[in-house]
């Protein structure tokens, strides 16, 4: 791959539900839940090439990659 990211077991906010028989009477839905997956990775490398990106606006979408991929 050309790069990769923290994928597996990472705490995530989510909506909170409150279907019957989920959440104990008299307790909140959690906000929080442990996800995993490419809809986890993607957010990582993308705020990774956001960084990249605010300390160099002129660099073009192949720099950034190279920068993700050498680092």
């Amino acid at each position: 791959p050309d790069v990769v990211a923290p994928g597996v077991n990472i705490l995530a906010s989510v909506i909170p539900t409150n279907m019957t028989g989920q959440v104990p009477a008299g307790k909140k839905a959690s906000m929080f839940a442990i996800k995993s997956g490419t809809s986890m990775a993607c957010p990582h490398v993308t705020g990774a090439a956001a960084s990249i990106k605010a300390a160099h606006p002129h660099w073009t979408s192949s720099m950034i990659k190279s920068a993700l991929m050498t680092t």
